[in-house]
């Protein structure tokens, strides 16, 4: 007897069938998902670039901030939106910001809680987009969801910022105390004359000097001054407007009280409060524009060991005056002993390529000059004969000098007794020039470029310390973008990882 056997022909056709419907299915799918992906990384290149342009706004408010995010990150994305569609999504988009950031102000939407601001960092998330889909909604699925997020580090010239040290409003061309004790010797005439102090910032963090956020200034025990005398401030300061000081109605030589300057709403203080203990975050927000000056005698330790004897700051280097590739022993310390005159670019009455035409700044000559005093007076006198808007006359080589800076100028006239904040006018170059060390009742001057026998023995503190006020114009452009704090074109953002 023959058993029966079943027919399968065609059974192949049948799987091949099905297969096909799987795959066109999968490839569905994957059409779906290659346009979420596709949106992705757009929003990516959208939110990466509205915080950069959000960071270059730093110098304006928080309003110009804002706008810079929002247009820019529109800009790169293909999908179009009216201005109240765009507006929408911006004041529903749901924050908060990470720890450590405020969320922006704007003057018409109100506070968005998708760009957090922070004086060393700016955080953009991008509203969620949605990605519609081709053949997902076969199997219930409508659209896509996609987000982004960037924070940009803003880095000021090579990493550090201002230095802490505040210059009077009314502070002429030439030679100018920065620092003074309780008997100065010119140019300081006075306790207010220098800060007598310094400006006492936080730490906001920096990834460029490994700083920590810290908001431990306030306490004598626990403060950064040294710090940011070493390396300059961690974060990015800013002017104070024109137009914002004569809405004050304050007068440079205001003795105003902190709750004035507290009270005033265009005044951004340099202070923060800590998140959890360990996140810095401003106290009242960007761009920072009115700096804390503590006075007191207690602070010239600080001087001190910021200008001279501290080591292992947190970006791994030693005080400033000692970061030098030409040092002299001084009180036991190799401190950098180049003059300002050294970084003299050539003088000829012609000019040219590589020449200046102020005689007064003619280096060669102030080099031959019989003693330090007299050199000391030429360069004075040479800053002073400088024609307002005159030619370059450093080298770039300036640059490699740990005497050169930036420091505030305050818009008062005098800095007050105690600790003050005191609003910032602008930004000036500096050369740190002198420095007097406290012996008993005298004052003992060392100067760079001193060829008289090196002041001996042991560590001395600091009493007083002048530095010479250099024009923008002096220097190049390429200085500038190297030094922190001198101007907007120094800032470097990053994208931060």
């Amino acid at each position: 007897m023959r058993a029966l056997r079943s027919d399968d022909r065609g059974a192949t056709a049948i799987f091949l069938a099905m297969t096909l419907v799987l795959l066109l299915g999968v490839a569905a799918i994957a059409v779906d998902l290659a346009q979420g992906w596709n949106e992705r990384r757009q929003d990516q290149t959208a939110a990466d670039t509205a915080a950069v342009a959000g960071a270059l706004s730093y110098d304006t408010n928080q309003t110009t901030i804002a706008d810079q995010v929002m247009d820019t990150a529109r800009m790169n994305l293909d999908t179009t939106y009216s201005d109240s569609e765009w507006d929408a999504l911006w004041t529903a988009c749901s924050g908060p910001p990470p720890a450590g950031f405020l969320p922006i102000s704007h003057s018409t939407l109100g506070t968005l809680q998708c760009i957090g601001v922070n004086p060393s960092y700016l955080w953009v998330r991008l509203p969620d987009q949605i990605v519609e889909t081709s053949f997902g909604k076969a199997i219930g699925v409508d659209s896509l969801t996609t987000r982004a997020e960037a924070t940009v580090t803003l880095l000021g010239g090579n990493g550090g910022g201002a230095l802490p040290f505040a210059i009077r409003g009314n502070a002429g061309s030439g030679e100018v105390c920065l620092d003074t004790g309780p008997n100065p010797e010119e140019p300081c005439d006075g306790n207010e004359s220098g800060s007598f102090g310094n400006i006492a910032p936080p730490l906001f963090g920096n990834g460029e000097l490994n700083t920590t956020p810290s908001c431990s200034h306030q306490s004598s025990s626990n403060n950064y001054v040294p710090e940011s005398i070493a390396m300059g401030i961690d974060h990015i300061l800013w002017s104070f407007s024109q137009a914002n000081w004569t809405a004050t109605g304050w007068s440079p030589n205001d003795n105003t009280g902190n709750n004035t300057v507290r009270n005033d709403p265009n005044t951004q203080l340099d202070e923060c409060i800590d998140t959890g203990g360990a996140v810095a975050q401003p106290a009242d927000g960007i761009p920072i524009n009115t700096v804390y000056v503590d006075t007191g005698n207690a602070t010239k330790d600080d001087i001190t060991e910021g200008l001279m004897t501290g080591t292992g700051f947190s970006d791994g280097k030693a005080a400033r005056l000692t970061r030098t590739i030409n040092p002299r022993p001084v009180k036991g310390y190799q401190l950098d002993n180049t003059p300002l005159w050294h970084y003299l670019m050539e003088y000829d009455p012609a000019g040219g390529p590589g020449l200046h035409t102020v005689a007064a700044c003619d280096g060669s000559t102030i080099q031959g000059m019989p003693d330090i005093d007299a050199k000391n007076t030429a360069m004075r006198n040479c800053l002073e004969a400088y024609p307002s808007g005159g030619p370059q006359i450093f080298t770039n080589d300036i640059i490699e000098t740990p005497r050169i800076g930036v420091a505030p100028r305050l818009w008062h006239n005098n800095l007050g007794t105690g600790i003050t904040f005191r609003p910032i006018q602008s930004f000036d170059l500096v050369f740190i020039h002198g420095v007097w060390f406290k012996d008993g009742g005298d004052l003992l001057p060392f100067f760079p470029g001193d060829g008289n026998v090196p002041l001996t023995g042991g560590s001395l503190p600091i009493e007083q310390v002048t530095a010479y006020l250099l024009a923008d114009s002096m220097v190049s452009d390429e200085v500038h973008t190297s030094l922190g704090g001198f101007s907007n074109d120094t800032w470097q953002p990053e994208i931060y990882e």
